[in-house]
């Protein structure tokens, strides 16, 4: 469906669709449907747009809540969205994604530092130890070749 056929549909005027079409775009970010149209032999194709059932909906929805009364931008985005409002929740949505996966690397490098930490003291441990016995089998070592000399 073309501007004339909407136009025609929703009852308004040509010019006041194409207006509405930039400023549903502008305001909410929907993309209508274009196509390319041929203008004739030789010529370059044009493009324009074709709008499907569910945008002549919202046209006339748009159309209805103008006469009641609403705000031309309230009625935008309450009938096709509103980009920045979706763009902030998708950022908060990823925001909370990474706060979580933040989180849950902390608590890995905490359980990681606890293990270092046992690590560290075991090998304290194994040094004494180690120490002990080259102490005891150098005093071994002393105590039998006394026994030969």
């Amino acid at each position: 469906m073309n501007y004339r056929e909407l136009a025609e549909v929703i009852d308004c005027p040509y010019n006041t669709v194409r207006k509405w079409r930039g400023e549903i775009t502008q305001l909410s970010g929907h993309q209508f449907k274009r196509v390319k149209v041929r203008n004739g032999k030789g010529r370059k194709n044009r493009t324009t747009y074709d709008f499907e059932e569910i945008d002549v909906k919202g046209f006339l929805l748009l159309s209805h809540f103008l006469k009641e009364g609403k705000s031309k931008a309230e009625s935008i985005r309450e009938i096709f969205g509103n980009e920045e409002v979706e763009e902030l929740e998708k950022q908060n949505s990823d925001f909370d994604i990474l706060e979580q996966k933040c989180q849950a690397l902390r608590a890995q490098i905490k359980a990681l530092s606890k293990r270092i930490q046992n690590q560290k003291s075991e090998l304290d441990t194994l040094k004494t130890k180690t120490s002990d016995l080259t102490e005891r089998i150098e005093n071994l070592e002393k105590r039998g070749l006394k026994k030969y000399i």
